[in-house]
């Protein structure tokens, strides 16, 4: 069997531990049982030591590039990241960075899986009405992770059933990624473990709960968050007669919400204001990821923006109208809704970014870089800002100024996949060849692509000036590193 065939097979043939998996039938004797669950443990490392749980973590993220429309987009990355380490900060058994991430795809579905990932699709944040109903569904997946609760579901499996790691680890790829897919193949082989796995994650599911609404409440969102979050999935699909799959497989019981909710009452509900960057961002993904078109949402913001709204979601609402009115091409009045938002929030990154893309759109561009190159002095580390600052010096032509910049940039975030992006865009405007190809070597890297990647590297190694010998040797170093990654992803993989 070919090794596309073997791993994509592999991939279909395990739970994920996911937020839709969302069947945990928990005990409702008495309050007591509701707040006080014991820990099952963080077990698992007889099994798979954090180190090992890191290099398998950090080889799926490199499929999931490769293979999930993940949403390559600064502003929601830098959103997510912070509500994520926000949670983070004041969770406990943490023992390594988290990695956020969003999925584009209008699902409601949140997934963990090993090395501290943490995927949401766009569809939950649409869902969610405020920032502590998201936060309820990241702590419960941090919590996933922080318990082992892969690590600990792989134990028994193996215990229960001759079946590779890679089965094991597959379905967080597929069952996430594409459902049907991975139900139809997940009705095979291995069946039976696949339920195996189901059964025991109610166990996981009750932990989850139960730290993450812990953590929750320490990060100081409203707790009750998860019970609303759960009531609201509940009702949207009791009666319906097509629900998704994880419904109909993991039933979302009467149970758990009165067991999320005795546990909100204990840990103290909040009565919080919206958050305005929560607003923000579904109103960037309504504009740039949803499936209507701009023209009609203009009508529907204009609609939004009727007295009595509150002002928080008045200005997501006027932001969100701005956004649609670029997408039209009119520059002119999106300026000036933007204007107007950042004179009443000067840093907001939102604002920014928005601004650079009408000013870009305006033919604006020496303009732009001189207003970004401000505000990158006054926040020179936030991805933001200095990815918008290479875009606009890319298109002034400023490309002495974009290389310096983003070549800092990538030295401390390796993994970001628009600053390669733009460094192609930068090279292939320069006819920088040797650059080019070393550039587009490691976006294949991080889609897990290392051959291509190598083939590149090839590339650029025949395309440096034979003199130029401290590159030649730096280039050949990269494809002996590109070959250890793929011989150890295989490892991984059992290809």
């Amino acid at each position: 069997m070919g090794k596309t065939t073997r791993f994509v097979t592999a991939l279909a043939c395990s739970a994920a531990l996911t937020f839709t998996v969302a069947g945990s039938s928990l005990s409702t004797a008495n309050a007591q049982s509701r707040t006080d669950v014991p820990t099952i443990g963080t077990a698992g490392g007889a099994f798979m030591s954090l180190e090992r749980e890191r290099l398998f973590g950090d080889h799926y993220m490199r499929e999931v590039r490769r293979v999930a429309p993940i949403v390559e987009d600064p502003v929601l990355k830098e959103y997510l990241n912070t509500v994520g380490n926000r949670l983070v900060r004041h969770a406990d058994n943490v023992q390594y960075p988290f990695n956020f991430f969003w999925v584009n795809d209008s699902s409601i579905n949140a997934f963990a899986f090993l090395g501290g990932n943490v995927g949401m699709h766009t569809g939950l944040i649409l869902e969610a009405e405020d920032e502590s109903e998201m936060a309820a569904v990241l702590a419960h997946e941090i919590a996933h992770v922080t318990q082992r609760h892969i690590a600990r579901n792989m134990e028994r499996l193996q215990a229960a059933a001759p079946i590779t790691l890679a089965q094991m680890l597959g379905g967080i790829l597929l069952t996430v990624i594409n459902p049907q897919l991975g139900m139809a193949v997940l009705s095979t082989g291995v069946a039976g473990a696949q339920q195996r796995a189901i059964n025991y994650t109610r166990q996981f599911e009750q932990e989850a709960d139960r730290v993450g609404m812990a953590t929750l409440a320490r990060a100081g969102y409203d707790p009750e968050g998860a019970p609303r979050f759960f009531t609201k999935l509940q009702a949207r699909y009791r009666y319906a007669t097509q629900v998704p799959q994880f419904l109909i497989t993991h039933p979302l019981p009467e149970s758990r919400i009165s067991d999320t909710r005795s546990r909100a009452q204990a840990l103290g509900p909040l009565q919080l204001e919206p958050s305005l960057d929560f607003e923000l961002a579904k109103a960037r993904i309504r504009v740039r990821y949803g499936t209507r078109n701009a023209r009609d949402l203009l009508v529907s913001f204009n609609n939004e923006m009727r007295d009595g709204q509150h002002p928080t979601k008045r200005l997501a609402s006027r932001y969100a109208k701005a956004l649609a009115l670029f997408e039209l091409e009119q520059f002119d009045e999106a300026k000036e809704i933007i204007a107007e938002l950042i004179a009443v929030e000067p840093f907001n990154l939102f604002f920014l970014d928005t601004k650079t893309d009408i000013m870009l759109g305006q033919k604006r561009e020496a303009e732009a870089v001189e207003w970004l190159t401000r505000e990158y002095m006054r926040r020179p580390n936030n991805q933001v800002v200095t990815l918008n600052l290479v875009y606009a010096a890319i298109a002034a032509n400023e490309t002495q100024l974009a290389r310096r910049i983003i070549n800092d940039y990538v030295i401390h975030n390796k993994n970001d996949v628009v600053a390669y992006q733009l460094m192609i865009d930068l090279h292939q405007k320069t006819g920088n060849g040797p650059a080019l190809h070393e550039a587009q070597a490691e976006l294949h890297a991080l889609r897990g692509s290392f051959q291509l990647g190598v083939d590149e590297l090839h590339s650029a190694f025949v395309k440096t000036n034979e003199s130029d010998e401290s590159n030649r040797q730096r280039i050949q170093a990269r494809i002996f590193q590109l070959r250890a990654l793929e011989a150890e992803r295989n490892r991984v993989f059992d290809i």
